[in-house]
């Protein structure tokens, strides 16, 4: 019997071929899970509490609104467009003021969408959509300046929130409070409102009756009386259905146009990660399946041992095993940084997982059919020298 460890299958250049090729799948799988996790991304206003969002309402209307039964909140608000400007470039967005921060969780910016919120308190705070703060390059706890109607406000960012991705140059909301409410001052008109109902069919029963008052102009605007009442009944005749925002037919409206890329990119970023377990197989199975029929003949015959056989194949299997793990936790290393997925995601657990799975199953695989071949083999030989 040979005293020393069979060597022979052993971890090669061919390897590392196929789990680079292991590796680019992986990365194939990662990107089309990003292009599906960003479209995905313009459904998140689903998630909110919003059902509505109406132009300009007086606050008359808010009031009015806001005492109906089937409405759970109703959140006004300013809106203003402001250059933002982070570490890495300034963007033009859209601001929203609304009048407390109590307010916040019935506005797009939902607790069901938070990424991140500061515990400390600032005297200005600002938050602020995910979209925003990467193309910006602004974090939790950053300060910066904003110019509005040429007053400068320094704010702080106090919380950080998936996009819906409505909005060119992301979405920011401000609180009436401290130096805004001073820039606003005492009296201010509305632009909009957030409406969040308990029963949306009669919600909007009154919002398609409803014209904002708002923005109404006043009667010194015109050059005589016949002319603003003509203004006044233009406006009673207005559609407003033409401004609100419905979300229930918005999310309809998204499932037709981004359905089937949703789909298609789901096919495949899974097909990716089965063509990587398909070369994994290959890999891990095949070569020791090769030397099984090719080669256990020669050890055999050079007095090496089951026992020995399957040290092997063992070192084999674990050495594939180890270097399949390697590509993985890279591929999700890029997939999270570099792609911005999740780190703990469907597609990386999968991609995990797949890999454990299925070297486990190369692993038992390989050793099954070794034990058989060199039962096949030993029996062959046994035979032979009986025969001389």
């Amino acid at each position: 019997m040979s005293k020393y460890k069979n060597k022979r299958l052993h971890v090669s250049a061919f390897d590392f071929v196929f789990s680079v090729i292991f590796f680019g799948l992986l990365i194939g799988s990662a990107f089309f899970w990003a292009e599906r996790q960003e479209t995905k991304g313009k459904f998140n206003i689903e998630q909110t509490k919003v059902d509505f969002i109406i132009e300009a309402p007086s606050p008359e209307q808010v009031t009015e609104i806001d005492a109906r039964s089937d409405v759970d909140r109703v959140v006004p608000y300013v809106y203003r467009s402001a250059d933002i400007k982070g570490n890495k470039k300034t963007v033009n967005s859209s601001l929203y003021i609304i009048e407390s921060s109590d307010d916040l969780d019935y506005t797009v910016f939902s607790n069901s969408l938070k990424i991140k919120e500061t515990t400390s308190t600032a005297n200005n705070p600002l938050y602020i959509s995910s979209d925003l703060a990467k193309s910006a390059g602004l974090s939790l706890n950053d300060t910066f300046n904003i110019t509005l109607s040429e007053s400068t406000i320094e704010f702080a960012i106090s919380g950080i929130y998936k996009s819906d991705y409505r909005n060119v140059g992301g979405t920011a909301i401000a609180i009436m409070k401290n130096d805004v409410k001073a820039l606003c001052g005492e009296k201010y008109n509305y632009n909009g409102a957030y409406v969040c109902s308990n029963d949306v069919n009669s919600t909007q029963s009154y919002i398609e009756k409803y014209v904002g008052m708002g923005d109404v102009r006043s009667a010194d605007e015109f050059d005589n009386d016949d002319a603003y009442q003509q203004y006044l009944e233009n406006r009673k005749n207005k559609n407003s259905t033409e401004s609100t925002i419905y979300i229930s037919s918005f999310i309809k409206e998204l499932e037709k146009r981004y359905n089937s890329k949703l789909y298609r990119d789901l096919i495949i970023s899974v097909a990716f990660v089965i063509g990587a377990v398909f070369f994994l197989i290959i890999d891990l199975c095949g070569k020791p399946n090769r030397y099984s029929k090719n080669d256990v003949e020669k050890d055999i015959r050079n007095n090496f041992t089951l026992e020995q056989e399957k040290q092997m194949y063992r070192r084999y299997n674990s050495s594939g095993f180890f270097l399949y793990i390697v590509a993985v936790c890279v591929s999700i290393a890029v997939s999270y940084f570099v792609l911005g997925n999740d780190l703990i995601s469907m597609n990386n657990i999968t991609a995990l997982v797949s890999t454990v799975i299925f070297s486990i199953i190369a692993r038992v695989s390989t050793s099954s059919k070794l034990n058989k071949q060199f039962s096949i083999v030993s029996e062959k030989i046994k035979k032979e020298s009986e025969g001389r």
